[in-house]
């Protein structure tokens, strides 16, 4: 195996008896590097198996640090811990209801008092971290997914692709109420998370058929609005190519407990993001068109 892929080993792309393994700390050095071993496994007639890659994970060292991190006893170190902890965002389905009770500590104002209730969510949190799950790597032709719930406090959204008979999640999104967004009526929140959801994840689905799932069946009497934000939402919907699906509110439990947790103080949510976005990157795909192009 080294002798085969000799010319792109170095301390980021290692052969291990018949495994490789790539390791980068951008998307795009990931694509090159990726781009190399595959022309390479192709000239000399090597086959990989999908069910054996490894897309996205979360770094062991980085599971290892949260797990033995001892109780924060101030808010410098509850910062660095959430900090830690977004690094694994992406990989952990309800998230934000776990970190919620932590993030009330960071509020502006807010003295910091570890009860037990904190110590509770602190451990429910690490028992998520050691169960974090797995994103699957899309599969280009597979039927995409978007589901999407509303509630008073902010949107939820999974994005899925059917693979083997099965459906799997690529990616978790949640997004808080600005204190504005809160007063809309519930129609306006659900078409929103909708519109949101979608032009989040863009890149996968602008030049595909895919389905909108969403627990709120009222969306399909949109057709006739011809005035307000709804409006133009329901606009800026027409031009990707989807079916829009109902499904009863205990079927759409991912999104909806995306909505409901969705983090308190959007600073600290931002600042945890950031921290997040400095995570090494293990494996990425991304469709054909930019986020620019797709918000406009």
């Amino acid at each position: 195996m080294d002798m085969v892929f000799e010319e792109v080993l170095d301390d980021r792309t290692l052969c291990y008896i018949d495994d490789i393994i790539i390791a980068t700390d951008t998307v795009p050095e990931m694509m090159q590097r990726l781009e190399k071993v595959l022309r390479l496994c192709r000239e000399r007639g090597f086959h990989l198996r999908l069910d054996k890659s490894e897309w996205l994970k979360p770094e062991e060292r980085k599971i290892g640090n949260v797990l033995n991190a001892p109780a924060p006893t101030s808010r410098k170190e509850l910062q660095s811990f959430l900090g830690a902890v977004g690094y694994l965002r992406p990989f952990i389905p309800r998230f934000a209801e776990y970190t919620a009770p932590l993030f009330e500590l960071l509020k502006k104002g807010r003295l910091f008092v570890w009860s037990d209730a904190r110590g509770e969510a602190f451990m429910r949190l690490k028992q998520a971290v050691a169960g974090a799950s797995f994103l699957h790597r899309p599969v280009p032709g597979a039927p995409l997914v978007i589901e999407t719930d509303a509630s008073e406090v902010g949107i939820g959204a999974v994005l899925k692709q059917a693979q083997e008979g099965r459906e799997v999640p690529l990616q978790f999104a949640s997004k808080k109420f600005t204190d504005a967004e809160r007063k809309w009526d519930t129609r306006e929140r659900e078409l929103f998370a909708v519109k949101w959801a979608v032009e989040k994840w863009c890149d996968y689905v602008a030049l595909h058929h895919f389905t909108v799932r969403t627990d709120y069946a009222n969306l399909r009497y949109l057709v006739g609005v011809d005035k307000g934000k709804v409006f133009r939402w329901a606009l800026a919907l027409s031009r990707f190519n989807f079916t829009l699906e109902f499904l009863s509110g205990e079927k759409n439990n991912m999104a909806d407990w995306l909505s409901r947790y969705a983090a308190e103080d959007e600073e600290c949510d931002a600042e945890i993001e950031a921290m997040a976005l400095g995570g090494r990157v293990i494996g990425h795909s991304t469709g054909s068109w930019s986020r620019k192009e797709c918000l406009g």
